[in-house]
């Protein structure tokens, strides 16, 4: 009896220990398949946002154009086999000569005229290794390097652009959250507002037009309730789309977004925006790009040297017999091309002018951007600041209202109009109060100084 007893007792335990651990695991699950805060979110977006994905296959590209440019410096090794069947006389004679088969007979001329079919298995192995180019193959190089370094560029302003966006639609769904509790809020005193008129209507304080009001108020205040929904089902849609989030991962906004702000003055961060915005060195860097083209086609009109080595076999059967060996030098140079390599170069220095024009009207861009920016981040603030004392005077406006209200000092009207007020106004200061995340974001994305650190 107490071996039985002792066997339920731990049987007991262990079903418990399994129930505890599974517990463990679903939770440590869940958390590792929810999204929750914002620096999460931004996380998310920046590793599965499908256009910075996207993205990554142009900055590939420029790296393995780059290794390409590199490729030219090393000596090309070819190796080609293959076979021949003829009974051409010259390459009859050639192929055996090759073959190191010759005869005195094959010298006969009526064979030599008429020799029959000769197979020819034939492997070859060629080394080719470029001398002097004109300067064509540095000048290559430099050039797809500087287009790795502007593709790197634009793929971090990608980056920060996908950061703001991210930071942008987290703080609209936030708003849009907080939005849905201020209008429920906004129903709730509009069904109290409505009874209150109804009850007071039937002991025959009211009139018909009170009631009638309380209850357009009413109405009005549940559709903005359903307007709040749709506008945070929305946001919530934007966000996901931004963050690339499949299926498997929960999202959930329950994180107030809060940004670490260091700029200075506005000449400091104008200053450093023209230091950091990656687009702007990625301008620069094509800048660069166009002039090592141009040196690219100066080269066409210099000599070109090269190195070239070969061995082959020749074999009436499948096999490495009769080995001949070559080493030469080639020197190459065009003399006339109908006019193409002057036009190359025509068109090189036209886009060499052409991004210097645009490098210069980005910096005046970006110089408009980070002023706007600033002004929009100072107007935030003051706004912010506005709703919140417009908020505080609304709701003591609709407590006098009410108590006069009370007393028949007020109408009906008045005291709906003042609750309409105050959801207005309540509304503005939610939005208010996001607007300054966002223009944060703004101003650091216009410096080119947003990453994903600022989130705290």
């Amino acid at each position: 009896m107490f071996f039985f007893s002792y066997i339920s007792v731990n049987y007991n335990i262990l079903i418990r220990s399994v129930f505890v651990s599974t517990l463990m695991m679903s939770a440590t699950l869940a958390s590792a398949t929810e999204v929750t805060t914002l620096r999460q979110s931004v996380d998310y977006a920046l590793n599965h946002n499908r256009l910075l994905e996207a993205d990554n296959g142009t900055v590939e590209q420029a790296r393995a154009g780059e290794d390409m440019a590199t490729s030219h410096f090393m000596p090309r090794l070819d190796l080609s086999t293959g076979v021949v069947r003829t009974d051409s006389p010259g390459n009859y004679f050639g192929t055996k000569l090759n073959q190191q088969r010759i005869q005195p007979p094959d010298f006969n001329p009526a064979f030599l005229n008429n020799p029959g079919f000769i197979n020819n298995y034939q492997t070859s192995l060629q080394l080719n290794m470029p001398i002097y180019q004109g300067g064509a193959l540095w000048a290559g190089r430099k050039q797809a390097g500087h287009q790795t370094e502007a593709a790197e560029f634009n793929h971090n302003y990608m980056q920060q652009q996908v950061i703001f966006q991210t930071i942008h639609a987290y703080a609209r769904t936030r708003q849009a959250k907080a939005a849905i509790h201020a209008m429920e809020t906004a129903v709730s005193a509009a069904e109290k507002r409505h009874q209150d008129t109804l009850a007071l209507q039937k002991r025959g304080i009211l009139i018909d037009s009170d009631v009638m009001d309380a209850r357009v108020h009413l109405l009005r205040s549940q559709l903005k309730l359903k307007q709040a929904n749709n506008a945070y089902a929305q946001a919530k849609e934007e966000l996901q789309r931004i963050m690339g989030l499949d299926s498997t991962t929960a999202l959930s906004v329950e994180d107030e977004p809060n940004l670490l702000l260091t700029l200075g003055t506005l000449d400091q961060s104008i200053e450093k925006s023209m230091l950091s915005r990656p687009d702007l060195k990625a301008l620069e860097q094509s800048y660069q790009a166009s002039e090592a083209s141009i040196e690219l086609n100066r080269a066409a009109f210099l000599p070109h040297v090269g190195l070239v080595a070969g061995q082959e076999w020749n074999a009436s059967t499948a096999a490495l017999r009769s080995r001949n060996s070559m080493i030469g030098a080639t020197i190459s140079m065009n003399l006339f091309s109908g006019g193409y390599d002057q036009a190359q170069m025509r068109a090189s220095r036209a886009k060499e002018v052409a991004l210097g024009l645009k490098i210069a009207d980005h910096k005046q861009q970006i110089h408009n951007e980070v002023t706007h920016a600033w002004r929009m981040l100072d107007e935030s603030r003051s706004r912010h600041s506005s709703e919140r004392e417009a908020l505080k005077q609304s709701e003591e406006s609709l407590r006098i209202k009410s108590l006069r209200y009370q007393q028949g000092l007020a109408k009906t009207s008045d005291l709906l109009d003042a609750q309409m007020q105050v959801d207005t106004t309540r509304l503005s200061s939610i939005q208010a109060r996001y607007d300054i995340t966002i223009a944060q974001a703004a101003l650091q994305l216009a410096t080119g100084t947003l990453n994903i650190e600022v989130i705290q």
